[in-house]
């Protein structure tokens, strides 16, 4: 049986000749339609976004960079296997290590979508990648935060996590509201907040 990145490789390469016939195979829910159709491409408009990291990569990800075509898009993903549904410019690596790959004040924008509770789940390392991603984001950078609140996922919400507090509340790009639960079944809330 072949292993996990042949898997991926080979789910890419069959995604991405059904992607070239019009075919796109996408998630269906609508927490990822709003991401999709709304939020991202009012990100793409917005001309103080210049560079954005997209954290988490799997197969329904995979055409988020082509949604940013006016962006510098980065994306990061702490399973190396998952790295063929990331972007050109992809990093490999854990976010509680964002630090250490991304420059001080070089981003416009960090969208982590189904991370917090689905594998960044540690109380540290939730504090390091959040506190990273405050640090990379320049002044007035965004930060979109998609989450569960049901339990378990929601052990550590965004009110509990320190690094919050060092941000503005702001709208999500494309709607007029900070906090929007976008599928009631999963209680997928999406955030936003702006760095002072």
């Amino acid at each position: 049986m072949p292993g996990k990145a042949e898997l991926y490789r080979t789910t890419a390469r069959l995604l991405g000749a059904m992607d070239k016939t019009g075919l796109m195979l996408r998630y269906r829910y609508g927490d990822r339609r709003l991401l999709e159709n709304v939020v991202l491409p009012a990100l793409d408009r917005d001309p103080a976004v210049g560079t954005v990291l997209l954290v988490g990569c799997a197969w329904y990800t995979r055409h988020y960079p082509q949604l940013l075509p006016a962006t510098d898009v980065i994306t990061m993903e702490i399973d190396p296997a998952k790295a063929v549904f990331g972007g050109e410019r992809h990093i490999v690596a854990d976010m509680a290590h964002i630090a250490e790959h991304i420059a001080s004040g070089s981003l416009d924008a960090v969208v982590c979508n189904g991370v917090l509770g689905w594998g960044l789940d540690e109380p540290n390392a939730i504090e390091l990648a959040f506190s990273g991603a405050v640090n990379c984001l320049r002044p007035s950078g965004l930060l979109l935060l998609g989450w569960n609140d049901v339990p378990p996922r929601n052990a550590y919400p965004p009110s509990s996590i320190a690094a919050f507090g060092k941000l503005e509340v702001a709208d999500i790009p494309g709607l007029r509201t900070h906090s929007l639960v976008a599928l009631e079944r999963n209680q997928h809330c999406y955030q936003a907040w702006r760095k002072p």
